[in-house]
């Protein structure tokens, strides 16, 4: 009688290959936050997440599609975190245009969007992948915009919105002539001035 053969041995959700994607990608937000874009190689997130530099190079082919890839899930789980919800439009995009300031004021933050902007000026065919990122935002956004207009409120157009205030947010991080923070009231009442119109 011959003994049954053993069952394979089950994988466990994620295993290796996850936590070493997220070995890396935490490497990377703490070398950008401490570095800046720009201020790091594929060996220096390669040390700091303890793998070999050609896992790197193997999983993504470049830093650059790396930093996207860490861009596109930073968005992800933003986009998946609870939306602010103050009972008004004015007030939730203020909240979300305070959260979004704070975050392009932190190295971490401004380095990703200038390595995705990099990127999408390349002409490299990542720059489709950007996608992934701006969409996140636009998505969130028009969420809110459905609940205020649920509510019986005037609600401006996402591009309104996107140009209005986004834009603004955005434009004053990458050139530092501003503080993305300063005058979000104005910004956001800017944006609303659209619906008024309408």
């Amino acid at each position: 009688m011959t003994d049954a053969p053993a069952p394979a041995p089950r994988r466990r959700p994620g295993g290796r290959t996850a936590r070493t994607g997220q070995a890396v990608h935490d490497a990377v937000r703490a070398l950008l936050a401490e570095r800046g874009q720009g201020g790091f190689t594929g060996r220096d997130v390669a040390e700091r997440a303890g793998v070999h530099e050609a896992t790197i190079y193997r999983r993504w082919g470049s830093l650059d599609t790396l930093l996207l890839d860490v861009a596109a899930t930073v968005s992800r789980l933003n986009e998946d975190s609870p939306l602010p919800d103050t009972g008004t439009l004015r007030g939730d995009l203020l909240t979300w245009a305070s959260a979004i300031a704070t975050d392009l004021e932190g190295p971490e933050g401004l380095g990703l969007l200038r390595s995705v902007l990099a990127v999408r000026t390349s002409g490299d065919e990542r720059a489709d992948r950007v996608s992934d990122f701006v969409y996140a935002r636009a998505e969130a956004i028009q969420r809110v915009l459905d609940r205020a207009r649920q509510r019986g409120e005037a609600v401006p157009e996402l591009l309104d919105v996107l140009e209005r205030l986004v834009a603004p947010l955005y434009f004053r991080a990458i050139f530092a002539y501003r503080r993305p923070d300063a005058g979000l009231a104005e910004l956001v009442d800017n944006a609303l001035a659209a619906a008024a119109r309408e």
